[in-house]
């Protein structure tokens, strides 16, 4: 399929539908791993994703440039799936929040932006989510479950702290972390701002290309300040903050983690998943399971998943012959 009927292709049903338009940003570095997952990920998209199927998939990557990769790789072109890579020097200062950091800092060219970690997988239709997220012009995702301040070192955390640290005043902490009293007990951190969990984020592109622009500053301060794991998180809840956007907090149906806690606490989110994110390593790891087509059929025939794991395993086998298929089409093409 040649690179302009590709486009045409994943163009028209936008046009052709009423509603906003959309693209998806995926952030991952250049191994096998993420590149299975971004296929699969690609895959549940054109498969369950609904009036949303056919957008487009924008890959940014860190790590050394391969401009080759989509050459290669002709399976990227054929699922609607662009490459962008960051420049290697930012990449160098940045680590990996610098893929975080740049997909929310590229042009965007629709109504509409759901960013999404490359371990997702999509079990339903996307059209609530999309259109009530256009029609509120919300910032909208997932509480995180955890308080980053747990993971300050300093004596005193606190969100008044953090946002002084940012320059900011603090703005209502108006939602309750989704993991508070399991995930941990501290009643000072039950209640958070708008700290979202950055695998599943869906907002207007116009006020995402706002936070895109005020973002790095509060990312190098809160890294030099603070150093966890979730900076990257921090800095979007900092730039929310600062833009004054207004946010949104989803149920837990649009991010459902693989995780007994979450599953627990959210017991009625389940059966109702639209969005499956593999977020631990709970009953599998990402790394060897997405490591190749065969390990991705062992994922599939395994007997012993539960819960949200098996529902990743349910839309694992749908598209599994999708990507056999693919898989055989590419090695023919290429011998």
């Amino acid at each position: 399929m040649s690179r302009a009927i590709t486009a045409t292709r994943f163009r028209l049903p936008r046009l052709l539908r009423r509603g906003p338009s959309l693209e998806i940003h995926v952030p991952m570095a250049p191994t096998p791993s993420f590149f299975y997952q971004l296929r699969c990920l690609t895959h549940s998209l054109r498969r369950f994703g609904g009036a949303y199927r056919d957008a487009p998939v924008i890959a940014t990557i860190g790590g050394t440039v391969d401009l080759g990769a989509a050459h290669r790789m002709p399976w990227l072109a054929a699922n609607g799936i662009e490459l962008r890579w960051v420049p290697e020097a930012e990449f160098a200062r940045l680590g990996i929040y610098a893929t975080g950091l740049r997909r929310i800092q590229h042009d965007f060219r629709s109504d509409m932006v759901l960013l999404l970690d490359a371990d997702t997988l999509i079990r339903r239709p996307l059209d609530d989510l999309i259109d009530d997220s256009h029609r509120s012009v919300a910032v909208s995702g997932v509480i995180a479950h955890y308080s980053p301040m747990l993971d300050w070192k300093v004596e005193e955390p606190s969100w008044a702290a953090f946002f002084a640290l940012c320059g900011l005043t603090t703005p209502p902490l108006e939602y309750e972390h989704t993991g508070w009293g399991y995930f941990f007990m501290d009643p000072r951190f039950r209640d958070c701002p708008a700290y979202f969990n950055y695998g599943v984020i869906a907002a207007p592109a116009a006020a995402l290309a706002q936070v895109g622009r005020v973002a790095e500053r509060h990312l190098n301060r809160i890294r030099e300040a603070m150093g966890t794991y979730f900076d990257g998180q921090l800095a979007l809840t900092a730039a929310i903050a600062e833009l004054g956007l207004p946010t949104r907090a989803l149920p837990m149906r649009y991010n459902m983690a693989n995780n007994p806690h979450v599953e627990a606490l959210h017991h009625r989110e389940i059966d109702r998943a639209v969005i499956l994110h593999l977020l631990h390593e709970h009953q599998a790891r990402r790394a060897e399971t997405f490591a190749s087509l065969s390990s991705i059929k062992a994922f599939a025939d395994r007997a012993d998943l539960k819960v949200t794991s098996a529902l990743a395993q349910e839309v694992i086998r749908a598209i599994y012959p999708a990507l056999a298929l693919e898989e055989r089409s590419v090695a023919q093409a290429a011998a």
